[in-house]
């Protein structure tokens, strides 16, 4: 009898033990199986490194941006085409690792868990964009000689029409395996850039003081070129006289929002940099976003005054502050953000239990969209965006020992062009760069996206 009770004990510990393997195998099976299987030794999939199995990426606008044949990948015809889409969709060599190539590689040769690569080669798959190339090659152009990052979205569905970034090379052309990155060819600037934000942030600093001061929308600031705050001299970019918190946001004055800064305090700011999602990395089909950089530890009043400014050590990502003035526009609410099509019944199901992120109140929001559309109103000129409503705020961020970067943010108010956008112009030889870009390819939209 005892020895039939050890048998039993043992019986259970093997059976325990064949579990818990079980259990760590199906777990790593699951998350791990379509690495396997897409490894570049798979030649059962590879040819000389390329993907031979592999499906057709098509544009929203019906450009095909990638196929595969038996001797690997071909791109979209139009070279500038290519360009443009190239960090969305990635390089033969898998050096941009934030794209559709590196990301989504399982979903595009047709993987899945239960059928494996079955039937990979005898049924072609197709990925269907929101991005939409005719928008993507004028932003691409927009740019000139500029290296820069355009993206724009759709701020009530959360589709994103374009996201370029720039410099790019054509993957028909690729350079050297040996070539650097000193000049961040491979990084997809939208998703995974860190710029410092310039004044772009007044509309941060500004949601933290509509919440926190009682007061500000009565307040009057006296600007004469700039002020000492602390122990630093914050200079303005005029004069500006006596004004409302209204007529300073349409100014960008930074004596205003130098002040308005330390009203707020170290705390206050930090926190509604956290609300705003910008120190949130985001997850957009299967790439992330590099979190912004904000810090104000140890901060002096000076300090804080050029943070709440968009200078000091503050350094945001394109797709993140899109996300936000998207959230603006849209009652304080942000859909999700995705540039991928998939009508699939998982992805039905997993749309099913994903929710809207609330980043604002709905009566903050619509008094910054105020706030913004009266900036484009009586500074920007709304002569300039005919019939889109355009709400906005320009930026001008010092870069040491280099030009300025130039922002231009925002959205369209106009029911018919729900689009937020965000566009950035990297060491521009004039501070309106980024403006005089949006112009080009925001004006087109009512004449490109139907």
């Amino acid at each position: 009898m005892k020895r039939i009770s050890a048998r039993a004990k043992y019986l259970v510990i093997i059976m325990v033990v064949f579990l818990f393997c079980s259990a760590v195998f199906a777990k790593d099976y699951i998350t791990g199986a379509n690495q396997w299987v897409t490894y570049p030794t798979n030649q059962n999939i590879y040819y000389e490194g390329e993907l031979t199995v592999a499906g057709d990426i098509y544009s929203t606008d019906g450009v095909r941006l990638l196929s595969s044949t038996n001797q690997g990948l071909v791109y979209a015809d139009d070279a500038t085409v290519r360009l443009a889409t190239l960090h969305n969709i990635g390089d033969k060599n898998d050096a941009i690792t934030n794209s559709i190539l590196t990301t989504k590689r399982d979903m595009l040769i047709g993987y899945s868990a239960i059928n494996g690569l079955f039937e990979a080669k005898s049924k072609k798959n197709t990925i269907n964009l929101t991005i939409n190339a005719q928008l993507s090659s004028l932003a691409y152009d927009a740019l000139g000689y500029q290296d820069g990052a355009i993206a724009i979205m759709n701020y009530k569905t959360g589709e994103i029409l374009t996201m370029v970034s720039k410099p790019s090379f054509d993957p028909n052309n690729p350079p050297s395996e040996e070539a650097s990155d000193d000049d961040g060819l491979f990084i997809n600037r939208v998703l995974n850039g860190l710029y410092v934000p310039g004044s772009i942030m007044k509309l941060v600093t500004s949601y933290a003081a509509l919440e926190t001061i009682d007061d500000i929308e009565s307040q009057t600031f006296d600007c004469q070129g700039g002020i000492t705050i602390g122990d630093q001299w914050i200079e303005c970019n005029g004069v500006h006289g006596h004004q409302s918190f209204e007529q300073a946001l349409a100014n960008s004055c930074n004596v205003a929002f130098g002040l308005i800064a330390n009203q707020l305090g170290n705390d206050t700011l930090s926190t509604y940099v956290q609300k705003s999602g910008l120190t949130s990395s985001t997850n957009i089909d299967g790439a992330k976003t590099s979190a912004s950089r904000f810090n104000l530890s140890g901060a002096s009043k000076a300090d804080l005054a050029w943070a709440g400014i968009g200078q000091y050590t503050t350094l945001v990502n394109p797709m993140q502050f899109l996300e936000y003035v998207a959230a603006i526009a849209n009652d304080g609410t942000l859909p999700t953000p995705h540039y991928i099509k998939d009508d699939s019944f998982l992805s039905s199901l997993t749309q099913m239990t994903k929710t809207d992120s609330e980043i604002l109140d709905k009566r903050t929001a619509n008094r910054l969209a105020e706030l913004m559309r009266n900036n484009t109103i009586q500074t920007y000129g709304d002569y300039n965006f005919p019939g889109l409503e355009i709400s906005a705020k320009t930026g001008t961020a010092e870069v040491e020992g280099k030009n300025p970067h130039a922002w231009f943010v925002g959205f369209s108010a106009n029911e018919e062009t729900p689009y937020a956008f965000v566009f950035i112009v990297e060491n521009a030889n004039y501070t309106g760069a980024a403006t005089e870009a949006a112009k080009q390819v925001l004006n087109q939209i009512p004449n490109i996206v139907k």
